[in-house]
C-alpha cells in the first residue's frame, strides 16, 4: 500500500491530474480545488489518476463523485484512472463510480 503526504500534479500537455498520498478529510477541499483548478471549473476534460493514493475514505469518494456529475453535466467528463489493484480502484468499483483501469 502506498501511503504518504498528498500531493496533486497537473501534466497540461496530458491534461492529467495526478494525485498521491492519503486523500482524507483535510485533504479533500485540496482535491475539489484542484479538480476545479484543472478543469477550469468544468469547462475541459480531464483525467485524474488516482493510482498512487494510498487513502481514499467517503469524503474524497464525494468529491470525485460530485466533479464527475459536474463535469459530465458540463460537457467536458473527467476520466477517473486507477491502475487494477490499487486501493483507488477498489473503493471506485465498490462505489460505482465510472472509471479506467490501467
Amino acid at each position: 500500500m502506498l501511503t504518504g503526504p498528498f500531493a496533486v500534479e497537473f501534466d497540461e500537455s496530458t491534461r492529467t491530474l495526478t494525485v498521491s498520498g492519503e486523500v482524507d478529510e483535510a485533504t479533500a477541499v485540496a482535491l475539489r480545488d484542484a479538480i476545479d483548478a484543472a478543469t477550469a471549473t468544468y469547462q475541459r476534460s480531464v483525467v485524474v489518476d488516482l493510482s498512487a493514493v494510498g487513502f481514499l475514505p467517503s469524503v474524497a469518494v464525494g468529491v470525485l463523485a460530485q466533479a464527475v456529475q459536474r463535469a459530465t453535466g458540463a460537457g467536458h467528463p473527467i476520466e477517473l484512472r486507477a491502475e487494477a489493484g490499487s486501493i483507488a480502484q477498489r473503493v471506485l468499483e465498490v462505489c460505482a463510480l465510472p472509471h479506467r483501469v490501467g
